[in-house]
């Protein structure tokens, strides 16, 4: 019988992006669910170089060469791989919509199982038409939420039985914080609210600042703190013009010294220890169809209280009490929800509470297992007696519950 051996075709360290920090986070979390080092990353190449002694990136994607899909269709082909997974982002590829992947798909003759990152809600034909064709040449496709899964079903009309659910994981990270979290950082004796990941325009960040006088007005010892390094992509174009304007608009609302920035990529540990210093999480994306948040799935599960706008992958994972949602675009309904928390000690801890018990099901050791019970039925076919037995770790469908792979215990 055929043992898994994964190949992830995505973005990788030291490229740094969303997209690549889950690349290695999934190969790792399926390396220690299989107890083996058994997966390797075709790694695509924007602004870093890949150093050459990674042992797991077996080839590197130039998106500058014309047929470089095409080779690396080729290299699936011939290599050690027997499933590929494949990370798919509108974004991530070159051509219209990404249109020069669809090179590697058509001629990649190994399974494809394609974890979507991005689906619009009502897509133009292009995009509409790449999405179908992808999941027609994919085994599987995973998707994080379950509203996600049902849009692939109602508006891509992507066949249910092909459709799973693994949600987007994070690190196992305790309950408890330390007491000292805050005056570690210089943060003691204020309440701060927190926005993490890489910065451009497209985050809304400048619905935030503007929130920003109301909050100080009920709470002056108020800090927004913005963690995260501008995209290195952005940076290319427009160097540091965005993250100005935002210094500049506190500025001119004054509360500049209520708004501090952290230009920085910074290392998980350092990203764990400043969003655990934080008493309420924000994200003020402007658009709907984000269907995964790294940013959102990391905060629940260290920040705990948080306050966002209902993009698709939030409306899901704060349901039930989880979080506060705000309508798009709106400051005041934004610093009044900050406000509320702030001033409501016992609602934080309730909501801290309800959303870490619901990351549970997300750490790393479940999600990886989940992927690899998946790649491992691709590629070893199960008998019908099999598909009796529940399946740990993978939702079918779009109704389906999480199952748990690890008890719900709180440190």
């Amino acid at each position: 019988m055929d043992s898994v051996h994964p190949l992830f075709v995505a973005t990788y360290p030291p490229e740094e992006c969303g997209l690549a920090t889950f690349t290695k986070d999934s190969a790792d979390a399926v390396d220690v669910a299989a107890d083996d080092a058994i997966s390797s990353v075709m790694a695509i190449q924007k602004t870093r170089r890949v150093p050459d002694d990674d042992l797991r990136v077996v080839h590197v994607i130039d998106n500058g060469n014309v047929g470089s899909y095409r080779l690396a269709a080729q290299v699936a082909n011939q290599g050690p791989c027997n499933i590929v997974s494949l990370q798919h982002e509108f974004g991530l590829y070159p051509g219209d919509w990404g249109a020069r992947l669809m090179e590697f798909v058509r001629n990649c003759d190994k399974p494809i199982v394609t974890t979507f990152h991005t689906l619009l809600a009502d897509p133009p034909s292009l995009p509409k038409r790449l999405i179908r064709e992808i999941a027609i040449h994919s085994k599987h496709v995973v998707v994080m939420t379950h509203i996600a899964a049902q849009l692939l079903a109602d508006v891509y009309r992507v066949d249910r039985k092909m459709i799973r659910v693994i949600p987007h994981g994070v690190p196992e990270v305790p309950f408890t914080r330390k007491s000292n979290r805050k005056e570690a950082l210089g943060f003691d004796g204020r309440s701060v609210i927190c926005t993490f990941g890489l910065i451009n325009r497209g985050k809304g960040l400048e619905q935030m600042i503007r929130a920003m006088p109301r909050i100080v007005a009920h709470f002056p010892n108020a800090l927004y703190l913005v963690v995260g390094a501008t995209h290195p992509l952005v940076k290319l174009q427009e160097g540091e013009a965005y993250r100005d304007s935002l210094a500049l608009l506190a500025k001119s609302l004054g509360v500049a010294e209520n708004v501090q920035f952290v230009n920085q990529y910074l290392s998980l540990p350092d990203v764990i220890s400043r969003l655990q210093a934080c008493d309420v999480f924000v994200t003020p994306y402007p658009g709907r169809d984000q269907i995964a948040s790294g940013t959102m799935a990391y905060a629940m599960a260290t920040v705990g209280a948080i306050v966002s706008t209902p993009y698709l992958y939030a409306e899901e994972v704060l349901a039930d009490g989880r979080g506060m949602l705000v309508p798009f675009g709106d400051s005041q309904a934004m610093a009044e929800s900050v406000v509320r928390l702030l001033a409501s000690p016992q609602l934080m801890e309730e909501m801290r509470l309800k959303a870490y018990e619901y990351t549970l099901d997300m750490f790393w050791p479940n999600v990886g297992r989940a992927y690899l019970e998946l790649f491992t039925e691709v590629v070893r076919p199960v008998s019908s007696e099999s598909l009796d037995s529940p399946r740990v770790g993978l939702s079918n469908g779009v109704n389906a519950k999480h199952p748990l792979l690890i008890p719900r215990k709180l440190p």
